[in-house]
């Protein structure tokens, strides 16, 4: 079975919550990664949602958090999945392994280590982002400085921000090294960078980082304060992910049995399914080749709704270039793109396109 490559989802469902308060979809798509999506979308008025993800490993991430958050509550789960200090994690464990699937218990029994860790701390992805944090805290600017980023009062405070500490030379240098092809090379295979070059990330970080502090109120970016601190924002609204704050994990833990897990590829899962409302697809256009885009696309054309349905996919470093076939049945929304796109916090996408399959 692979690794866990994200015990978290490096997107703000702020997006998806959006598109679901307009559009009401019953049933919804999303792709798995480390759940936290999939839990943020679970309200009272949806009746189903797919959640899948071809790595296993992922899979078996979320089977955990399910079963735990149908258990615990929000402060035992906080502390289980280790945003909250605990001793006893594995015994917590326990309490909740029989309501996992054989092949997540089978993978959790030989991972116990991240389990004693706290599994949203346990992924690839995570152990990358601690490197970069530690590494930008001890060696550029002490947690004192980010604080002051922290509680800015205003966006031109924030400017204010930038032009003092993030033009100089030594920051673009050191976010160019860190974010290095080189390093990501040390912590992710091979595959993922076949098209990207040594500077692609930090360049494109750099640049998204000066818009975000330029026009986005900071005090509340969650992503950032995993980066810099390995921790949440608990005391701002919408400082966590939706499914932790209370009434979120409430809505979660009420239609838990909504949410199906599936260990396949989505199309696969595509090919099985049908009367689908929304089509929450994260950056997968990004990661698929023109063959796979091609059968992705297809597959959405299958298994939507007879009526119309909702498609939302991101683009990190590039623009995604979908069939003719796909585009003829698709009507891009540009305002509500753009609305999503300025909503969006976590500093990684340079694009964000909804619309609707018709």
């Amino acid at each position: 079975m692979s690794n866990i490559y994200f015990s978290q989802i490096r997107e703000d469902s702020l997006v998806e919550r959006e598109i679901s308060r307009m559009a009401k979809p019953k049933k919804v798509l999303v792709i798995g990664s480390g759940g936290c999506t999939a839990f943020s979308i679970l309200n009272d008025s949806v009746k189903q949602v797919l959640c899948v993800d071809v790595n296993p490993a992922q899979c078996a991430l979320i089977e955990l958090k399910k079963a735990a958050l149908s258990h615990f509550s929000l402060k035992e789960f906080l502390a289980f999945i280790g945003e909250a200090t605990s001793q006893n994690r594995v015994q917590m464990y326990e309490m909740v392994a029989n309501a996992l699937p054989n092949y997540a218990r089978e993978f959790w029994q030989h991972h116990q280590r991240e389990i004693e860790l706290g599994v949203n701390h346990c992924g690839v992805n995570e152990r990358f982002y601690r490197f970069i944090g530690e590494n930008i805290c001890r060696n550029i600017y002490d947690e004192s400085v980010w604080k002051e980023l922290f509680s800015a009062k205003s966006i031109e405070v924030q400017q204010e921000f930038y032009e003092k500490y993030l033009t100089s030379a030594e920051w673009k240098t050191a976010v160019k090294i860190l974010l290095s092809k080189t390093t990501h090379l040390h912590f992710f295979p091979s595959f993922m960078f076949a098209n990207a070059s040594e500077n692609d990330f930090g360049n494109f970080f750099l640049n998204q980082f000066e818009n975000e502090v330029k026009t986005k109120p900071i005090h509340n970016n969650y992503f950032l304060s995993q980066i810099l601190f390995s921790s949440y924002l608990y005391e701002e609204g919408e400082g966590v992910p939706f499914y932790l704050s209370e009434d979120g994990y409430e809505a979660a833990k009420r239609n838990i049995g909504k949410l199906s897990i599936h260990p396949v590829s989505i199309e696969e899962l595509l090919r099985k399914e049908q009367s689908i409302d929304a089509f929450y697809l994260s950056n997968i256009f990004d990661w698929a080749n023109g063959k796979g885009k091609e059968s992705i696309c297809n597959g959405i054309l299958q298994a939507k709704s007879d009526q119309a349905a909702v498609v939302l996919f991101r683009n990190m470093l590039n623009t995604s270039h979908l069939s003719d076939a796909f585009m003829k049945h698709f009507i891009c929304d540009v305002g509500l793109s753009n609305h999503c796109k300025d909503l969006e916090r976590s500093m990684l996408y340079q694009k964000i396109t909804v619309g609707q399959s018709v």
